[in-house]
């Protein structure tokens, strides 16, 4: 029997031509929503699509120019895709709970090794926010939105960006993998001591008076809502909306170092009430917590009056005929 290298060099044939055929046929299980961080509102549907009405039915917050009685209405709840998005982001929530946590309990230890006390280990934290936010963002950004954060959500509620349904369950899926994120890591720590002082979420009611953490608090989210606005949700600066995750990494980085280093007894602005949920839970203790989510939602307010103030569309019934077209990946 003739082996193929014995024929090597005793003909000349053509080169063979391969054509660039496409890996598959199948669609992409990716969704419209309006939403969605770091896609500047251009993954929305528009009503031009030969879908809008089927799609907008039961998930209207899948285009930007649904009314306040669509986003309220509960036939969301109906849509399994919405419930399985809202796990995405309590898996996710949980992952970043567990992760940012582990990494704070590593850092504080060195507070009195270091002659600056907190800024060093505050600054290696919110060196350590970059790629924790926005990696997740990337990860998760086509399928849910990429939130992971009560403030995002609630925010993007209060803009007509997201659906009551949706709202409700991707806050409680976020703060239900919160929790878990935070026993777990109790577990794999031994128990909650380790988890007693967490930047971000740690406040000394001896030194840090409720009027003080409040005003830290809604700033510091105020802060991080207007950017993550403005880079991630905002068509008018969609001509990048890829790099739009890995800034809002730097923003919550910014927030956190800033908040971190001003006040004794405040070690930063929390920014995601879920996370520090999770946290406190896991380390037995709440104090102050409930600041952490009302300066978020007094945030998401007065983030909402300014969206509301300054709109990006002229008219929203008539954005979508000049906003371009993206695909859904």
């Amino acid at each position: 029997m003739v082996h193929p290298k014995d024929l090597e060099g005793t003909m000349n044939l053509p080169p063979i031509q391969r054509s660039h055929s496409a890996p598959h046929s199948k669609t992409l299980n990716s969704n419209y929503y309006a939403g969605r961080i770091g896609g500047n509102q251009l993954y929305a549907l528009s009503p031009s699509d030969a879908n809008f009405g089927k799609v907008t039915l039961n998930t209207p917050d899948a285009t930007v120019t649904a009314s306040w009685p669509e986003l309220l209405d509960c036939r969301g709840f109906r849509e399994i895709a919405v419930w399985k998005m809202g796990v995405l982001e309590g898996v996710g929530t949980c992952l970043q709970t567990f992760i940012s946590g582990l990494l704070c309990t590593g850092l504080i230890p060195t507070v009195p090794k270091t002659s600056v006390g907190p800024v060093f280990p505050i600054s290696l934290a919110a060196i350590a926010q970059i790629p924790l936010i926005s990696l997740f963002i990337y990860s998760a950004g086509p399928i849910s939105g990429g939130h992971f954060n009560p403030l995002i959500t609630l925010s993007t509620f209060m803009t007509k960006l997201t659906s009551l349904p949706r709202a409700i369950l991707y806050v409680s899926f976020q703060c239900i993998g919160a929790v878990v994120g935070g026993f777990i890591l109790r577990a794999a720590l031994g128990g909650p001591k380790p988890l007693a002082i967490i930047p971000g979420c740690y406040v000394d009611s001896s030194l840090v008076k409720q009027s003080q953490a409040f005003a830290l608090e809604t700033v510091g989210a105020l802060a991080l809502i207007f950017l993550a606005f403005g880079l991630g949700l905002d068509p008018r600066n969609g001509s990048n909306p890829t790099l739009a995750p890995l800034f809002i990494g730097m923003a919550s980085a910014l927030v956190l170092f800033s908040t971190g280093i001003g006040l004794p007894g405040y070690t930063g602005a929390s920014t995601n009430p879920a996370r520090c949920l999770g946290l406190m839970a896991g380390a037995g203790r709440f104090t102050y917590h409930y600041v952490h989510w009302f300066g978020s939602i007094t945030a998401a307010l007065i983030n909402a009056l300014m969206y509301f103030a300054i709109p990006p569309y002229v008219d929203y019934n008539a954005a979508p005929a000049w906003r371009p077209t993206a695909s859904r990946v």
